[in-house]
């Protein structure tokens, strides 16, 4: 076998086992408690969007400007209804109960990776269907160094297998 084919095995060797280490995870942040304020006014939320990681604690307390609004939380059985000038709010689980419960704030862990619309779910107004938001739980692991070991060994075997002789 000549040079430089065990040299190119070599590198593509560890191309791989950077990318499965990157996949697997092995280096997870962890998981921390994140804190927002959502406020709703006809026909938007504040902020609109929200970016946590896979693990993390999140509490969210909710807000209306003008009118009574509702958030509907996708994929996390959360339907909460929100009133102007009212400090606290009403927080239900459709998938356990119809009944409404006094809370200050709305508390999960982000169990799944993805992303999640928030919206309205109160009638508002005119424009009250694209009264949206959305939550987006990243996956909690080092993809993008993978990605750029992979990327940079690739180069690297580049410039080995193709510059010119001397």
């Amino acid at each position: 076998m000549s040079k430089k084919i065990l040299i190119f095995f070599l590198l593509l060797f560890v191309a791989t086992v950077g990318l499965i280490a990157g996949f697997w995870g092995v280096k997870k942040a962890k998981p921390q408690e994140r804190n927002f304020t959502i406020e709703a006014r006809q026909y938007a939320y504040s902020p609109e969007r929200i970016v946590v990681n896979r693990g993390d604690k999140v509490t969210i307390k909710l807000s209306s400007k003008d009118v009574t609004h509702g958030f509907y939380l996708e994929g996390h059985d959360i339907d909460a209804k929100i009133r102007a000038q009212y400090p606290h709010f009403w927080l239900r689980h459709p998938s356990q109960s119809d009944e409404y419960e006094q809370v200050d704030e709305i508390n999960f862990v982000a169990k799944k990776s993805g992303k999640f619309r928030y919206r309205c779910s109160i009638t508002c107004g005119t424009f009250h269907p694209f009264m949206q938001g959305e939550l987006i739980v990243e996956p909690n692991f080092l993809y993008p160094a993978s990605v750029g070991l992979v990327i940079g060994l690739s180069f690297a075997c580049l410039f080995y297998f193709y510059r010119k002789e001397t």
